[in-house]
């Protein structure tokens, strides 16, 4: 049996520039079936017919009077077309050799599961940035075009479920098409697509991408030419006809109203200065005309004529949304997860129009509606490469992405590289030198979530209206202090002015504060007064200040690791297979005391040669924002004196990958961690820490940070004290002696694994995201989408402070002199002022 038919459907309006590389794409494509190529011409003013005449005679044309709009003439001729399927393109767009193909091979193969219509990848015209591959719509029937202009080569696409694919390239079984209805003609242009996919998966079908079907378009050349105000009208029109039509009649009842009341406020938003509510109050009194005018843009008035549209042809737009409801067959519930972005308001950059829909969407308790779905969008920003070898950041965003996708819409995005697999997590690299793409994404999610010195590389962070969660589980102001201690003194004082500045940035953004423990909480608290957080609205909010910040700490994995090679003993050369390693697990930092440790195996090795120290690493995989450690060097350089390399100690010099961690955990006999008495230590978090817990391992480690206390309490080893090279070596000495040292605590690991859990630590941080709340000094903060303002104000925020503060003088000075202006024309040409000028003429002539 030989490929199906296709009918390629373009639709052209005076787009005589663009034909050329159109037809000549689809002339060349390399599908092997039969194929037809109808241009409809919506009554062209140009030479597009003479031209399509001349160079492409195999061409079927269809000649419209007048322009119709794109939807009456994409049925017109599907109406005509004889294809087993219809291929849609733009006349401003051509398409890749093997664009048909890759159509009707996903449309072929998934035919029995119910695909109808399959959806191209589509990009700009030099193939650089995205222009369509995902397609997302608000509850109020607004479509969008996800990941739009963001580059290319920077965010992973599959082959997936979507609401609705972009009309300008697409493919659709023909026979469905006509089933359902085909286009609504009555809108024109604009978001008939978005209303034809929720219109095929509500009868039944499904719509899917398919990335390896890709076109190349020059975005609205065609709505370029013209105004927006028309446009606009079009948009708004069309977005409530979409949802009265596909609703069923429960979900129209909950939506419609609010869809109403943000319409009107989108209306009001419009205006602009031009119409000032007082002016309405009737307690005001102007003695100007009594039927005044106002000047009130284009824009608003789209948003009134566009209810009116309806208005006037309401009895037309139920009988199709009858129509509709009468092919379901599918429910609401099983197509809201396609909409991926239900509560994302359109014209979201605007921060009242913002809270606006917040407040509307909490009063209508739309949340309630996408309970069961995936309603929020989470964009987790990680500085440390997304890499097989994770750090301490890079491992905490790759597990908040994993926890989260169970609940949220989640994209993960990473410098450099985001080489990482997350079953319902999307990854995109960005790059410190290209702030549009990040910028765009982060418009295109609900909640923004951070931490360090991000808001430093994207200063629009810091005025972002998005809901914002600042993970500040790294003390970093304490940590970089130690940096300053082996390094020139002007480093320390430059890094700590950027600390603070960092530190402002952050404090005065979060709607939202997470960080390790209730040490760091306490430590974090202090700052968040400083920079006037705990404002007497966030207090009456709540009382604990939860609400505000909360814990959540670092995680484990939920399973048990499993050994699954040999790494250490009987590999690495001077390592045993009957020796008792200990392990170092993690890098080698400023803050830590490896030198103790050191001068203790050195003690260690007269008494037991076959006890061997294994460093898991020394230096930090995001060598870009990590400088190297002096630490580090001297280690090496200490245990090279001392004549332990090779010998008695051995460090790796690779960062292990993430997944395989647990095979060095697995065959050490204990772990270690030594630290100095610093204030650092008191709010440490040491994360190295968990995976001993993780893998059932006893630890030697050095007192006065928040998990030795646990090792401590729990009996999970010995703790030492600071620099205490004797003291240590009895610990590793007498732990080392015991043969059920892992037996024997066991039980207390597994309650700690348990208590640990990724899933478990980070219910504080999946209870935001699941219902995302501004922080009660939020628009005090934020008055009309200002930046968040902090009481750790640099200089330059003083003095446009007081700038403010003197323009606003300024400006109430002169509506004073502008009202007693007003004042005296009044009373000029007032009575009492004519009967006064009367008598001084009578004097004059006297």
């Amino acid at each position: 049996m030989g490929l199906p038919s296709v009918s390629v459907i373009v639709i052209n309006f005076n787009g005589r520039q663009h034909l050329d590389a159109c037809f000549r794409s689809l002339v060349q494509q390399n599908y092997g079936g039969p194929v037809e190529i109808i241009m409809v011409d919506n009554g062209s003013k140009d030479d597009s017919l003479d031209f399509m005449r001349a160079n492409y005679p195999q061409v079927k044309l269809i000649l419209n009077s007048r322009n119709t709009g794109f939807a009456p003439a994409v049925n017109l001729a599907a109406a005509e077309a004889t294809g087993d399927y219809l291929a849609m393109i733009n006349n401003d767009a051509y398409a890749a050799p093997d664009w048909l193909s890759e159509l009707v091979r996903v449309a072929e193969a998934r035919k029995g599961e119910g695909v109808a219509c399959v959806a191209t990848r589509v990009l700009d015209w030099h193939g650089k940035t995205i222009d369509f591959t995902m397609g997302v719509m608000n509850f109020h029937g607004f479509g969008a075009q996800q990941f739009f202009q963001v580059p290319a080569d920077r965010i992973n696409v599959g082959e997936e479920p979507i609401l609705f694919a972009n009309g300008g390239a697409m493919l659709v079984d023909r026979r469905v098409f006509h089933e359902i209805g085909g286009f609504d003609e009555d809108y024109f242009a604009y978001f008939e697509d978005v209303d034809l996919g929720w219109r095929l998966w509500v009868c039944g079908y499904k719509v899917v991408l398919n990335p390896k079907a890709v076109a190349y378009h020059r975005h609205h050349s065609t709505a370029s030419t013209m105004f927006p105000y028309q446009t606009r009208l079009l948009f708004e029109r069309n977005a409530l006809v979409t949802i009265i039509k596909n609703y069923d009649d429960e979900n129209l009842q909950k939506v419609l109203a609010p869809a109403l009341l943000l319409l009107f406020k989108r209306a009001s938003f419009e205006t602009g200065e031009n119409v000032r509510r007082e002016d309405f109050d009737l307690r005001t009194r102007d003695s100007g005309e009594r039927f005044p005018k106002v000047e009130v843009p284009k824009a608003a008035i789209s948003c009134l004529l566009a209810v009116n549209d309806i208005v006037e042809t309401l009895p037309h737009v139920f009988e199709k949304r009858a129509k509709v409801q009468a092919l379901r067959r599918r429910s609401d519930t099983e197509v809201f997860p396609l909409f991926r972005t239900p509560l994302l308001a359109n014209f979201s950059d605007y921060y009242p129009y913002l809270i606006s829909v917040e407040q509307i969407v909490n009063q209508f308790a739309l949340p309630e509606m996408f309970e069961e779905v995936k309603r929020n969008n989470v964009l987790i920003l990680s500085s440390d490469p997304l890499r097989p070898e994770l750090a301490g950041t890079g491992i905490r965003a790759v597990e908040m992405a994993r926890v989260l996708s169970q609940y949220c819409n989640v994209t993960l995005a990473a410098y450099e590289s985001a080489d990482v697999q997350i079953e319902g997590v999307r990854t995109m690299v960005f790059d410190y030198d290209d702030l549009d793409p990040v910028e765009r994404m982060v418009a295109g999610h609900d909640i923004i979530l951070l931490q360090g010195f991000l808001v430093e590389s994207f200063p629009f962070l810091n005025t972002t209206s998005r809901y914002v969660v600042v993970d500040m589980y790294d003390p970093f102001p304490l940590s970089n202090l130690e940096f300053g201690l082996v390094r020139p003194p002007e480093f320390g004082r430059n890094q700590q002015s950027v600390d603070m500045q960092v530190l402002g940035h952050l404090l005065g953004l979060g709607d939202f504060f997470i960080c390790a423990s209730e040490e760091q909480r306490n430590y974090w608290l202090g700052a968040l007064t400083f920079a006037r957080r705990l404002s007497p609205e966030v207090y009456r909010q709540d009382r604990t200040l939860r609400n505000l910040i909360d814990l959540a700490p670092f995680g484990l994995p939920a399973e048990l690791p499993q050994h699954t090679k040999q790494v250490m003993k009987g590999v690495v050369p001077g390592i045993a297979e009957d020796d008792t390693v200990l392990l170092w697990g993690g890098g080698i930092w400023e803050w830590f005391d490896p030198p103790t440790l050191l001068r203790a195996m050195a003690k260690v090795r007269e008494v037991r040669p076959d006890i061997k120290l294994f460093f898991l690493g020394k230096g930090h995989p995001n060598t870009r924002d990590v400088p190297e450690m002096e630490m580090s060097k001297r280690t090496t350089q200490l245990a090279e004196e001392l004549g332990l390399i090779g010998t008695t100690v051995f460090f790796n010099q690779n960062w292990v990958p993430y997944a395989e961690r647990q095979n060095y955990l697995l065959e050490a006999d204990i772990g270690v961690s030594t630290h100095f008495d610093t204030t650092e230590t008191t709010f440490a978090f040491r994360t190295r820490l968990l995976d001993a817990f993780w893998a059932g391992l006893p630890m030697i480690v050095t007192g006065g940070d928040i998990l030795s206390k646990t090792v401590e309490e729990r009996d999970l080893g010995y703790v030492v004290q600071p620099e205490d090279v004797d003291g240590l070596a009895e610990a590793i000495l007498k732990l080392a002696g015991e043969s059920d040292r892992r037996e024997k605590r066991a039980a207390a690991m597994a309650e700690l694994r348990a208590q640990y859990t990724w899933e478990k630590v980070l219910q504080p941080l999946v209870d935001y995201c699941r219902a995302p709340y501004r922080a009660a000094d939020a628009m005090r903060r934020r008055p009309g989408g200002a930046p968040a303002v902090t009481g750790m104000a640099s200089p330059a925020t003083d003095l446009i402070r007081r700038i403010q503060m003197l323009e606003k003088v300024v400006e109430e000075k002169n509506d004073h002199i502008g009202n007693l202006e007003d004042l005296i024309k009044r009373l000029e040409s007032g009575k009492l002022m004519q009967a006064m000028n009367r008598i001084n003429r009578l004097r004059g002539g006297m």
